[in-house]
């Protein structure tokens, strides 16, 4: 019998620098308390703490209303400032970097019962989360991949777009953002053209202005800006 490779080939990174002493501690003892383990038995409804992170009174009163999903979230600062700003939404971040990980967890000054950590491929787990129960996806300055020949190696696929499409609820939104033009308009027509979304911008210059609720100023890899200064953003929104 013929084996089968894996569905989903990785090609970032999964290490960087070394971690600090404190990061490693932080990986080693706090991720534990966030961590989905098997993406198989994954429970949108159930509270990921532990004995040490037993929610307190008031933590425990917020009936969760939405769930929301970052695909990469890099240093963290996207998902940490909503999470901590917003204990009435689920917040699930996937990153496979471990450095991004310790940044995040870093980041969290208490700890909190609405986040939810994958550290690999987000399209594994994407695989394993029911239809129709996600109200927004973000994808942050996802890379690039700017060699012609690693075109086939960006997140923005047809088939991950009917992945994100399955994963939407009815009006969900999908908002990516980028520093590199070519991208943008790479995941501008994908996404345009997959007949699931509908762009919520009016004009191209709308396309420099981020959503309306956009938190905080730039993430640590929009400053980098290795794109260019301007920041891309594209909003779509599932139509049905």
């Amino acid at each position: 019998m013929e084996q089968q490779g894996p569905k989903h080939r990785f090609f970032g990174r999964r290490k960087g620098k070394t971690l600090t002493d404190y990061r490693k501690s932080l990986i080693a003892n706090d991720f534990e308390h966030y961590k989905i383990k098997d993406p198989s038995s994954f429970d949108l409804t159930k509270e990921p703490c532990t004995e040490q992170t037993i929610p307190t009174t008031k933590s425990m009163d917020n009936k969760k209303t939405e769930t929301w999903l970052e695909i990469g979230f890099g240093n963290g600062e996207f998902i940490s400032h909503m999470a901590q700003h917003h204990p009435d939404i689920t917040f699930i971040g996937c990153e496979p970097f471990v450095n991004g990980i310790a940044a995040l967890l870093s980041s969290i000054e208490k700890p909190i019962n609405n986040l939810k950590i994958w550290d690999d491929d987000a399209r594994i787990l994407m695989d394993e989360i029911p239809d129709g129960s996600i109200d927004r996806i973000y994808l942050l300055n996802p890379d690039p991949w700017p060699k012609t020949r690693h075109i086939a190696r960006r997140f923005v696929q047809v088939e991950t777009l009917n992945e994100i499409a399955r994963l939407l609820k009815p009006n969900g939104l999908f908002t990516m953002s980028t520093d590199v033009p070519t991208l943008a308009t790479y995941m501008f027509d994908k996404t345009n053209d997959h007949n699931a979304f509908q762009w919520l911008d009016k004009s191209e210059e709308d396309k420099l202005i981020p959503p309306s609720d956009w938190p905080i100023d730039k993430t640590r890899y929009m400053k980098k800006a290795l794109g260019g200064e301007d920041i891309f953003w594209l909003e779509f929104k599932k139509q049905y």
